[in-house]
């Protein structure tokens, strides 16, 4: 078995197959290997369901499944995280999703609603045993759920046999195909009404680059994210909080009221406006609109309204650094993008607060944010490589003492997306 080019999961999860699946008598077909990476987002936080854009890179953290095709429709799972099996079937998808989902631990729901929406979009699948396991950190805004949406429908493509592929153009699904799927996957199995921003960014990495995607047009394109003096850090506050019970529903809800009020408040103002008429989310409304208008907002739609803005504007800003390749100038967007967090989206948490005042009295330290859904996970850190020591003897020393808990601080590369390979 050649497995010493994979990334070590995979290699994990190809190794225990055989302690944890020994029945050769169901088995049709040869080892192999399946894997999709992780992502930081370096701006645009909660931007992706209101239409705007993100700035995401995969990074080198993956989830991974390893194992062999069934001859029946039987799905077999074990998971390192978990230390348990699970199973479905793929007979009776998409009608047996609800049944089956009660029955799975929450982990194993992921992969059921990948096959529920495969099926959904017409893919014959085939059944398998996989190991699955994964060193990007679990609940930490890395988006370890995605990875391992994106990293199972690698799995199907692998195990179907050739009957459906994965790619660009002329293949069964498009790498934006299956974002958009896994989206699906990941809403059903959680019930969180996520956007594309995760799954996307999984399937379209590139070593050494960020993605510039349109969450409304599914548009993107690749900026330079290479600088050798500054190294892109991501500190754990192994605090964790389910997505479904931090209000991100919520937050959705108030956006969608917000752009509705706001319309309807520039309507007034100009019944002639034809560009109003066209607004949809709160991507359409420029930031003199909401100048001139929010004061027809309450306080709290203010808040969320103006965040989701002003961060677009960030994303933009920051492209046009990338494209002048002036990184380090970034760091300063990554403050305002905290506080914007923080204080008008108030989706973040002492322990996020601590880890980014931490960051900010280190010199060095060009910027700091927290990352993913909020109220817990990580934060993100744009660092020169001679702060980097510094920068991990404050956290080790005043994180604990702030909040009784324990930092896990880790340096991330652009990295690639997701594949499958044969083993033997």
């Amino acid at each position: 078995m050649q497995t010493q080019e994979l990334l070590p999961p995979v290699k994990e999860a190809l190794a225990l197959f055989p302690d944890k699946f020994s029945d050769e008598s169901v088995y049709a077909g040869p080892l192999g290997g399946a894997w999709a990476p992780g992502r930081v987002n370096l701006i645009g936080e909660h931007t992706d369901y209101n239409g705007g854009f993100v700035l995401p890179l995969a990074v080198d953290r993956v989830a991974s499944c390893g194992g062999r095709r069934r001859k029946d429709q039987l799905v077999r799972l074990w998971s390192t995280h978990a230390s348990e099996y699970a199973q479905f079937t793929l007979e009776g998808l998409p009608q047996s999703f609800d049944e089956q989902r009660q029955q799975l631990p929450g982990w194993a729901r992921y992969l059921l609603g990948v096959a529920t929406e495969l099926v959904r979009a017409g893919i014959v699948l085939q059944g398998f045993d996989a190991v699955v396991a994964g060193d990007v950190p679990l609940g930490g805004g890395m988006s370890s759920s995605a990875a391992l949406e994106i990293a199972t429908a690698q799995a199907f493509a692998l195990f179907s046999d050739g009957k459906f592929t994965i790619g660009e153009k002329g293949t069964t699904l498009t790498y934006l195909e299956v974002a958009a799927l896994c989206q699906r996957a990941e809403q059903i199995a959680s019930g969180v009404m996520c956007g594309i921003l995760d799954q996307a960014a999984s399937v379209l990495g590139l070593p050494g680059k960020a993605i510039l995607l349109d969450c409304r047009s599914m548009e993107y394109r690749y900026l330079p994210f290479e600088a050798p003096n500054v190294s892109v850090v991501v500190i754990d506050t192994s605090v964790r909080r389910e997505l479904a019970s931090s209000a991100y529903n919520e937050r959705r809800s108030q956006c969608e009221q917000a752009t509705q009020l706001l319309q309807k408040a520039i309507l007034q103002a100009d019944p002639e406006n034809s560009q109003a008429r066209q607004i949809k989310e709160l991507r359409d409304i420029t930031p003199e609109q909401y100048a001139q208008h929010k004061d027809q907002l309450p306080e709290v739609l203010q808040k969320r309204a103006g965040y989701v803005i002003a961060e677009n504007k960030r994303v933009l800003k920051v492209v046009e650094l990338l494209g002048q390749n002036d990184i380090e100038a970034v760091g300063a967007i990554l403050w305002q993008g905290h506080a914007g967090l923080r204080d008008e989206y108030e989706v973040s948490c002492d322990e996020l607060d601590a880890l980014v005042e931490i960051a900010q009295s280190v010199p060095g330290v060009l910027g700091a944010r927290m990352m993913g859904g909020g109220f817990g996970g990580c934060t993100i850190n744009l660092v020169r490589n001679e702060a980097l020591d510094a920068l991990r003897a404050a956290v080790e020393e005043q994180y604990p003492a702030r909040t009784g808990r324990q930092a896990v601080i880790d340096i991330c590369r652009a990295a690639a997306g997701p594949g499958h390979t044969i083993v033997g």
